[in-house]
């Protein structure tokens, strides 16, 4: 194995690129914390001391070289906290894994998804999280895993499934693949990366035991920890390799344990069926069968009538030779009941056309506009965007689901206008689903107003 320390430039390398995407460790450290709202701060002064000033007074310009100064000097002071922070934390950490007394601090988090999943957490100390967060680099760069983002899968399959030729679709679901990976065979799939550390193969079986002692079997990876899921990726590497160069793949993709495969033909359907089995039974995994789904299109490469493929969100179908995109129920019913709740919530409130109902007028506004178009993702200094098209992009453009959702705005205008003010009622008439996708409408909110806005999915708040 290659011995290579994590060091401090590594930390800081990983606090860099966590701030860039919007998750500092000011959080976790008082003195981050303090230099980072030191620099905040700063900035909020001079925003408010330029628009004091009108464009022509020679004022500005002083102005701004005193922040731009103190900005440099606020930044060097909070670059000095960070290595500090960082220094201080591989010193522990160092200290922790010479005496083999690291520990990640593993324990079961909340159960989600309808099946009440268990879900873990490891300590948020950052001499805990940074080695977490090295130990997932390492696995992804050893494995040289390169996972595909949901929205270009789709984009890929999309492209597969609209073309005029007869083929074949088989869509499979790993039977609880997190639960299911055995530690002893994962750690021989380990063994074959000469790249792989001593210092990350250390820590992956310190994580590994650590499960092992809460759930009391050596078979399985904490969810919802970061390690884990490149350890889940690696362990499939081989079976991704197999499947996509068998004669007659077309396409393949897997987005954790959800997996797609186009083929030329129903002949080579039944060969990949049986290959598929046998090399998940090889990894001591087995198929979901209720999520088991095939099809063969007929030559023009259409679909038996009443058939459509799921997956990832997504519904396909196609007829007459074109293919339609559309959202699954579920998740189409996900954001039709936050249009409804929205809307219900409204209206508890007692409105009136004519008597002022603090506020809650204008949030219903915002509420709707930022379910019909898009913002940038909170705490993100790397411009994500999310939103109706930014987590629907390949959805057809005169797809149902828009249609449905103006209909269900539009009927409720309908129905309340009389307690809506007449700006009010101006500014709902002009939002639309559709156009606001079709346009890739980009809406600008600050954050207390996004936690406002949100606050009525998240835990109820009017």
């Amino acid at each position: 194995m290659k011995a290579i320390p994590y060091t401090l430039r590594s930390f800081i390398e990983l606090a860099e690129n966590e701030n860039r995407r919007g998750k500092d460790i000011s959080r976790l450290d008082p003195d981050v914390g303090r230099a980072t709202r030191a620099l905040r701060e700063r900035r909020e002064r001079f925003l408010t001391e330029i628009k004091r000033l009108e464009r022509e007074d020679p004022a500005r310009t002083e102005v701004r070289t005193a922040y731009r100064e103190d900005r440099l000097e606020l930044r060097r002071e909070r670059d000095q906290a960070v290595e500090v922070a960082m220094h201080d934390a591989l010193s522990r950490f160092e200290e922790q894994l010479s005496n083999d007394k690291f520990t990640f601090g593993l324990r079961e988090g909340p159960k989600v998804g309808p099946k009440s999943t268990p879900t873990y957490r490891t300590d948020a100390a950052l001499d805990i999280a940074y080695p977490a967060k090295q130990a997932a680099d390492a696995v992804k760069r050893a494995a040289r895993i390169d996972a595909s983002s949901r929205n270009s899968i789709i984009r890929a399959l999309q492209e597969t499934l609209d073309k005029k030729y007869l083929h074949a679709i088989y869509k499979v679901d790993v039977q609880e693949f997190f639960e299911s990976v055995p530690h002893r065979t994962l750690l021989e799939r380990l063994a074959i990366y000469p790249e792989l550390d001593s210092v990350t193969s250390q820590l992956i079986r310190r994580l590994l035991h650590e499960y092992e002692s809460i759930k009391g079997t050596n078979v399985g990876l904490p969810r919802g920890v970061g390690l884990s899921s490149h350890l889940a990726e690696l362990y499939l590497s081989n079976f991704d390799s197999k499947l996509k160069t068998h004669p007659g793949v077309l396409f393949f993709a897997r987005y954790v344990d959800d997996i797609v495969m186009v083929l030329d033909s129903g002949a080579h359907l039944a060969e990949v069926k049986d290959l598929v089995i046998s090399e998940l039974g090889s990894l001591q995994l087995t198929l979901n069968r209720s999520k088991t789904f095939e099809l063969i299109t007929d030559d023009a490469g259409d679909y038996p009538p009443g058939k459509q493929v799921e997956y990832l969100g997504y519904r396909f179908s196609r007829a007459d030779g074109r293919l339609t995109t559309g959202l699954t129920v579920k998740r189409k019913a996900r954001r039709s009941a936050r249009l409804e709740q929205a809307l219900n919530a409204w209206l508890a409130t007692s409105p009136s056309a004519v008597d002022p109902n603090d506020g809650y007028n204008g949030l219903l506004v915002d509420r709707v506009r930022y379910l019909a178009g898009n913002t940038k993702l909170l705490n993100s200094k790397s411009n994500v965007a999310i939103g109706l098209y930014f987590s629907n992009s390949a959805l057809t453009p005169d797809a149902a689901e828009l249609a449905e959702l103006d209909g269900i705005l539009q009927s409720f205008i309908e129905n309340h206008a009389s307690k809506m003010p007449d700006k009010m009622r101006e500014r709902m008439t002009q939002i639309s689903f559709a156009e606001m996708f079709a346009n890739q409408t980009f809406l600008r909110f600050r954050q207390k107003r996004i936690e406002q806005i949100m606050g009525i999915w998240k835990g109820g708040k009017r």
